[in-house]
């Protein structure tokens, strides 16, 4: 939204016009946000897995291509940001599909995901029989 404001502002349109456009785009914002934030974390739809990655990505696991998974707990990343070189707890899916080499797909949000294995526990019910790896 800052943006949209520097560019009307250079752009010099009055007040008249900007308001409309800020207000259109915020709305739009809004409906995108809110679109995005009542779908659920992982679900399967025909033979595909579908798992949320934030607000805006969404990773697809096709079953029928799954060769093997196996889900990882106790890895690390750096936390975003931190200059002091600070980790955070990271889950990994490492899946071999079909004419592929391995995958490695990396679990960061486990507020979502990884509180109780939720992830782990909904693909291997609903999806696919993984193997649970503790590092």
């Amino acid at each position: 939204m800052i943006v949209l404001v520097i560019i009307l502002v250079e752009l010099d349109f009055g007040i008249g016009l900007s308001l409309p456009i800020l207000l259109v785009s915020y709305l739009i914002s809004l409906i995108f946000w809110f679109k995005n934030g009542t779908k659920p974390a992982a679900w399967i739809k025909g033979d595909k897995l579908h798992i949320r990655d934030g607000v805006f990505g969404t990773d697809v696991i096709h079953k029928s291509l799954v060769e093997s998974m196996r889900y990882e707990t106790g890895h690390k990343r750096a936390v975003a940001g931190s200059r002091s070189g600070e980790e955070t707890d990271m889950h990994i899916m490492v899946i071999k599909m079909e004419g592929f080499s391995e995958w490695v797909l990396p679990i960061k949000d486990l507020i979502e995901h990884g509180a109780n294995l939720r992830l782990y526990k909904f693909i291997k019910e609903n999806f696919y029989e993984l193997k649970l790896v503790k590092k």
